[in-house]
């Protein structure tokens, strides 16, 4: 299906045939680059745990969970963007496709610039080395220096990444996924090139950090040069009106995703924070480890978004709730299923990867397990109300869900343990998101139906 020629889209079973080749050829790349992001970290985490030290890689990971924050710097303009781009391209609307773009980029690129600015005027009044509980001498040494390296391309990244976006609005998001692949295959040769050379600690964050943004970059360049030369942005195209409409969704978006990554992406932070470094690190890497049982099929979700968007827009809701259910139902099981035997065969695996002197909190695996169970049935019937633009009742979900969350988990961490971190994650999110959730994109769909 994935390597079938085109569909013609000029009826309607074509354009359902030509959805879903899309779909599988985007979904077939996904899988290929998270194979790789399984199989890699085998072996990259294993040298930057062992080059860095405990408390240089705890450091990077805490600093990293703290500044997760950034997914929101783009003001949720990348969500908006792929909504309303998703729509235009359902309408077969070229010349409004690019002007979502290039409003989108022309906004992205102020707010990147400004957000340069005030980080560089603020960076040198804080005390990074105490703001991240950093304890031995190097780590205190580096702190400042660590934040500069990961920070400086986040900002950067802004309106390049956005391209990944703009390809998956247009069902194209096999070629942001081949330029993953790539990326990730050059990132394993220059660690080990640098490890093996002793390049200095800082050479390999500065590396690990940069590489994505070199190479999104590139993507964006190739992309709107030689691929889709007809979509691409220019600052003549700025449109108040349109501006405004994708701001309004964004900022929708921006706030939905501040509140999805304090109660989701926070996580190691707090273990920085209640416990110490020494033990952020190994939370760190089992947390990994556990993203990859939902990673390998979350692939399936991703395209989605635009698929929908575009079906929405020509009138087909009855394949998009097939579909949901469909996707949801498998990449549930496979998750749980390889949630199970990753829980059944995690200190056999952890002892031979990381070696007999890594210690983990095992209920805390168990945990994220479960949670990650819960996001890959899910993911499905979020794509469904991202397709609408249904952003507001997702804000009072995550309202109720990430301050509950994120109290109960700093207190309950101070108390029993770090395990009761992942545990509170997994039990709100399945009363409070999963069933809220599934209802909202239900009762749409019905009633677009009607």
């Amino acid at each position: 299906m994935a390597f079938h020629k085109p569909f013609p889209t000029d009826v309607c079973e074509g354009r359902s045939m030509e959805r879903q080749r899309r779909i599988a050829l985007t979904a077939l790349t996904s899988l290929m680059g998270k194979m790789l992001s399984m199989a890699l970290p085998l072996i990259t985490i294993k040298i930057t745990y062992s080059y860095l030290g405990v408390e240089i890689y705890g450091l990077w990971s805490a600093i990293s969970t703290f500044f997760a924050l950034f997914a929101f710097s783009d003001l949720g303009l990348g969500h908006g963007l792929q909504t309303k781009l998703s729509q235009a391209n359902g309408k077969d609307d070229v010349e409004l496709c690019r002007k979502i773009i290039s409003n989108t980029y022309v906004i992205l690129w102020f707010i990147a610039l400004f957000l340069l600015i005030v980080f560089l005027s603020v960076y040198r009044f804080v005390d990074w080395a105490k703001l991240m509980n950093s304890q031995t001498e190097e780590s205190i040494a580096l702190t400042a220096t660590v934040v500069l390296i990961l920070v400086l391309p986040k900002i950067f990244s802004i309106p390049v990444a956005i391209i990944q976006r703009t390809q998956y609005a247009l069902q194209e998001g096999y070629r942001s996924n081949t330029w993953n692949i790539v990326a990730q295959i050059m990132n394993l040769f220059l660690v080990v090139v640098i490890a093996k050379m002793d390049l200095g600690k800082l050479t390999l964050l500065a590396v690990s950090s940069c590489l994505s943004l070199v190479f999104s970059a590139l993507n964006m360049f190739v992309y709107f040069t030689f691929q889709r030369p007809d979509y691409r942005f220019s600052i003549k195209l700025f449109e108040k009106p349109i501006a405004k409409e994708l701001l309004s969704l964004g900022v929708l978006f921006c706030v939905l995703s501040v509140l999805t990554t304090i109660g989701l992406s926070m996580d190691t932070f707090i273990v920085a924070r209640t416990c110490s470094l020494e033990e952020a690190a190994p939370y760190a890497v089992i947390y990994r480890m556990s993203a990859i049982v939902a990673g390998i099929v979350g692939v399936l979700s991703t395209p989605l978004w635009g698929a929908n968007g575009e079906a929405i827009a020509r009138g087909d809701i009855g394949w998009v709730k097939r579909n949901t259910i469909r996707m949801s139902l498998i990449m549930g099981g496979i998750t749980l299923s390889a949630a199970i035997l990753l829980i059944i065969f995690a200190k056999f695996i952890f002892r031979i990867w990381m070696g007999t002197d890594f210690v983990f909190s095992y209920p805390s695996l168990v945990w994220m397990c479960v949670m990650q169970a819960l996001f890959s049935f899910i993911s499905p019937w979020f794509m469904v109300l991202n397709a609408y633009g249904i952003v507001k009742k997702q804000i009072m979900l995550f309202s109720i869900y990430t301050p509950l969350a994120f109290g109960l988990k700093y207190y309950l961490a101070l108390s029993c343990g770090i395990w009761a971190i992942p545990m509170v994650g997994a039990l709100l999110y399945l009363i409070i998101v999963c069933f809220g959730v599934y209802y909202l994109s239900n009762k749409q769909l019905n009633l677009t139906n009607e």
